[in-house]
């Protein structure tokens, strides 16, 4: 018996960005502290895909929730 709707789960990997929405309003940049990339959020730029590793120091921050897990497609670069 599986729960949460009879879906698989599996872990996360290279090919997975968390949704990140920011809460604010002015403009910010944050460095992923695990993988370096730069992120600019702002009011008119408040969803952004993150990295899994750096999205869960990024959401420490009550300004920043997790809004969902999204595969990239086999031909995106990662």
């Amino acid at each position: 018996m599986s729960c949460c709707g009879g879906t698989a789960t599996a872990p996360l990997n290279e090919r997975h960005r968390m949704r990140v929405r920011y809460l604010g309003g002015r403009p910010v940049v944050l460095k992923g502290p695990v993988t370096g990339v730069e992120y600019r959020f702002s009011g008119s730029e408040r969803d952004q895909l993150v990295d899994p590793r750096d999205a869960i120091m990024i959401t420490r921050d009550r300004l920043f929730r997790i809004e969902g897990i999204v595969e990239l497609p086999h031909n995106a670069p990662v």
